[in-house]
């Protein structure tokens, strides 16, 4: 169920894109905490908007990566090969992506909360549950953009297919979210976005009616990424 080999391979061919992102993610919640915003001002400010652009650059171009662009280029027929059975890749490819996707929102929460203790008079055990409650939220949006991102990977066997189903799907739903932004004649639209389901604003008030999006979320992401699989481990491939 599990190749290391593949893993090890995978890890060097996306980590430059995972460091960048995760550094650029942490480094922009820390600069603006370190302005003296409180945790609920940063959450506003920061992870209304920057974590869902920023997740959505990674999925897209990695979910590409890790089993379309393979196809296409030709490296998934030596990897298939090997002993490594197609459900050995999927399922390897399928934990590095959430692994990456976990690793990205643990760094910045925990720079968002060093940074918010170093510069705030006062940090509070209430500060830091809404830290984390705004990761876990971020990170559910995540999962969901990668399991869609993944099943087009999945579906496709052309790169440039892959890519247009899940950016297409992806940056859609990330336009459609920001249309309020302009003209709040606009804002109806947000009910056609799975972005919304991300509740900042119950977060930042301390109420719980956040909590059944975010599994939600969650779900759509579990779905997608057993089906982007169970497509992968039954289609026809080119080899």
């Amino acid at each position: 169920m599990f190749s290391r080999t593949l893993m090890k391979q995978t890890i060097k061919s996306n980590l430059s894109l995972l460091l960048i992102m995760t550094v650029l993610q942490g480094g922009m919640v820390a600069l603006i905490s370190a302005l003296g915003q409180n945790v609920e001002a940063t959450g506003i400010m920061f992870y209304r908007m920057l974590p869902s652009v920023f997740s959505a650059i990674y999925v897209i171009i990695t979910g590409n990566k890790l089993i379309a662009a393979q196809i296409d280029k030709g490296t998934m027929a030596y990897v298939l090969s090997t002993s490594i059975s197609r459900l050995k890749v999927a399922v390897t490819q399928a934990i590095f992506f959430l692994g990456s996707i976990f690793t990205m929102f643990f760094v910045s929460a925990g720079a968002h909360a060093l940074v918010a203790k170093l510069t705030l008079e006062t940090f509070t055990s209430n500060d830091l549950n809404m830290i984390i409650n705004l990761n876990l939220g971020s990170f559910a949006l995540a999962l969901a953009f990668s399991g869609i991102c993944l099943l087009g990977s999945c579906i496709f066997n052309l790169s440039k297919n892959a890519t247009a189903f899940g950016g297409g799907i992806v940056g859609g739903f990330i336009l459609i979210f920001f249309l309020p932004l302009f003209s709040k004649e606009l804002r109806m639209f947000d009910n056609f976005t799975i972005v919304s389901l991300f509740d900042i604003d119950s977060i930042t008030r301390g109420t719980s009616d956040y909590l059944w999006k975010v599994f939600v979320l969650i779900g759509i992401g579990i779905v997608t990424y057993v089906a982007g699989i169970r497509v992968f481990t039954k289609k026809d491939l080119p080899l």
